[in-house]
């Protein structure tokens, strides 16, 4: 099975993820974890990052097809984040899963992770990005008929819950 996890930073992607790849035994691919550790290596990764914008889509899908390759189970936490990676990626996936977090929750959740690039203003330019940059991505699953939206303000209890739910039917 071949699943793809959506949202916001902050939204619980990752919890969500690693939850999912535990249930179904699939391999669990956080694409902003890979970026975040070449970032320690590669100046304009870290550039970019640390400006809140999007990684050029010819490295992402490169490191993505690296990460997928030969692989049937996995779970795809933060790809794709445009409109144009999804269409240039070419495995079938067979669910998307939106975590629908409203913007003042994100930020207070992002403002107590401390980590290096969530800064507020980092964070509000992140949340642009991912409403120009992310929400077509949403609509092209959408017309798919594979996208389904999952409240993501609850506790991460009642997210597991839903999520359990909606890869139970």
């Amino acid at each position: 099975m071949k699943i793809i996890i959506l949202g916001p930073t902050g939204s619980g992607k990752g919890t969500q993820a690693k939850f999912i790849a535990k249930l179904l035994k699939l391999k669990h691919i956080e694409i902003g974890d890979h970026f975040r550790k070449l970032a320690k290596k590669n100046k304009f990764i870290k550039d970019i990052l640390n400006k809140g914008d999007l990684v050029p889509d010819k490295i992402v899908l490169k490191l993505v097809k690296k990460l997928t390759n030969n692989n049937k189970n996995f779970i795809l936490d933060g790809f794709p984040r445009k409109l144009s990676q999804a269409r240039a990626f070419k495995d079938k996936v067979d669910l998307v899963l939106f975590l629908n977090v409203n913007k003042n929750d994100l930020i207070k959740r992002l403002m107590l992770r401390e980590r290096e690039d969530d800064t507020l203003e980092n964070i509000h330019e992140r949340y642009k990005v991912y409403l120009e940059q992310t929400i077509p991505v949403l609509n092209y699953y959408k017309k798919q008929g594979i996208l389904i939206t999952i409240n993501g303000n609850p506790s991460i209890k009642k997210v597991s819950k839903e999520v359990k739910e909606v890869l139970r039917s």
